[in-house]
């Protein structure tokens, strides 16, 4: 496996080039909700929808302005190798038909969400799928992940999606689930898929021009 290697000369580039692409292709970030109160003690795991190329760019971006942990974000391993630059800003890797691969990234998962100074994206679809499916297919990569950590381990949904209105530009829309605890997670796996969809659905029947805050004018 590939292991991130973040270096800050790779985060300033990632940070100038990340704003100029989001506010080039979209007209405005809003945010639905507050972002919640993470124990500063306990680790953190952010699950977002996965729909679109687009993704690791919008959690990323979210998370600026909300966090100052580190980040780390799970790719296959062939699309690290290609796009190396994202290991220096917190990619590290997975090849799903090496069995050796997969036991090494599902040890170092366990060392990085057993630091409090981190955060793990982890996207619970696996793959990329349509939007509008409900309620949205989780595999069982997050609930392997929280049986292996032994740390308590706090995991927020994220859910995003791409509106188009009166404009040329679509906006991005965010809004940030209740925290559930791994503990629940572990016991009742259906209640963290249960609170993942329903997240996305509460982002659909919020959609208005009442906005908490719009990231693009931060």
């Amino acid at each position: 496996m590939i292991k991130a290697d973040h270096k800050k000369w790779a985060r300033r580039v990632y940070d100038f080039y990340e704003p100029w692409l989001l506010k080039s292709n979209f007209q405005n970030f809003y945010l639905i909700n507050d972002f919640p109160q993470i124990p500063a003690n306990e680790g953190l795991i952010i699950t977002p929808n996965h729909f679109s190329w687009w993704d690791g760019f919008f959690i990323d971006y979210t998370l600026r302005f909300f966090s100052s942990r580190k980040i780390y974000i799970l790719m296959l391993e062939e699309q690290l190798k290609r796009y190396w630059f994202f290991q220096k800003v917190g990619a590290f890797s997975i090849n799903p038909q090496n069995p050796k691969s997969i036991k090494e990234t599902l040890d170092y998962i366990s060392e990085v969400v057993s630091d409090p100074n981190n955060v793990l994206l982890f996207y619970p679809q696996g793959e990329i799928d349509d939007y509008a499916k409900r309620p949205l297919k989780v595999k069982d990569g997050l609930k392997t992940i929280l049986n292996m950590s032994p740390a308590i381990v706090n995991i927020l949904p994220v859910a995003f999606k791409i509106k188009h209105g009166n404009t040329k530009k679509p906006d991005i829309l965010v809004r940030f689930g209740d925290l559930i605890s791994s503990y629940k997670a572990k016991t009742d796996f259906n209640f963290f898929i249960a609170g993942f969809n329903s997240n996305i659905d509460l982002l659909d029947k919020e959609l208005s021009n009442n906005y908490k805050d719009n990231l693009f004018t931060r």
